[in-house]
């Protein structure tokens, strides 16, 4: 059975009794320059969701909670989108999306069997974060680096798209695009502890 329940950074405060706002704890993910998204350049993003211990996706976490290293260097973060932030998603499947009620009202749903077609409406949309979730196995066309590109089985599209929905994307300026990056995540101690995954 899935979880698809979502649990806010603020919520999760109210349920610890002990609260330590001096300390903090860091969590690391190692991703390398293969699981980077994007074109090779100086401008690199990855993206990232973090669960509980319950294994619910938290959102409402802030950039400064958020670190990337590159081959050990810190980097600056250049560009934050929050999980939960309005999102532009074209789902290519022959089949149709159900449960779409978990998407937020601000976002926008394309749903349409070519790649084509999906590039072409996402160029029009009005959010920033544009998402591609494709079940196709056909060469991927040339995209834009905002866009991001998703690809899964059918069985698997409802997870992907809840997947995506609750990603953090994280941008940075690289220096070395075969640099293997990694990303931290600050937490106070004394709260429940958060689990950073990525693609």
């Amino acid at each position: 059975m899935m979880h698809n329940s979502v649990a806010t950074f603020g919520e999760l405060r109210h349920r610890t009794s002990r609260f330590a706002a001096a300390a903090t704890a860091v969590l690391l993910i190692t991703v390398g320059a293969s699981r980077l998204s994007g074109q090779v350049s100086s401008r690199r993003h990855v993206e990232v969701t973090v669960t509980d211990p319950l294994s619910r996706f938290v959102i409402g976490l802030e950039q400064e909670r958020f670190e990337v290293l590159e081959n050990g260097v810190r980097r600056a973060i250049t560009g934050f989108s929050n999980a939960g932030a309005p999102l532009s998603l074209a789902v290519v499947s022959d089949d149709p999306l159900v449960a779409v009620e978990l998407l937020g009202p601000a976002d926008d749903l394309i749903q349409t069997p070519s790649l084509s077609n999906a590039l072409r409406q996402l160029a029009a949309s009005k959010n920033s974060r544009k998402v591609i979730v494709t079940t196709t196995n056909t060469e991927l066309p040339a995209t834009p680096s905002a866009i991001q590109i998703f690809k899964t089985n059918p069985a698997n599209l409802l997870k992907a798209v809840i997947e995506v929905r609750n990603q953090y994307r994280i941008e940075f300026e690289s220096s070395t695009p075969s640099a293997t990056v990694e990303v931290a995540l600050n937490q106070p101690l004394g709260l429940p502890r958060l689990k950073l995954n990525w693609k």
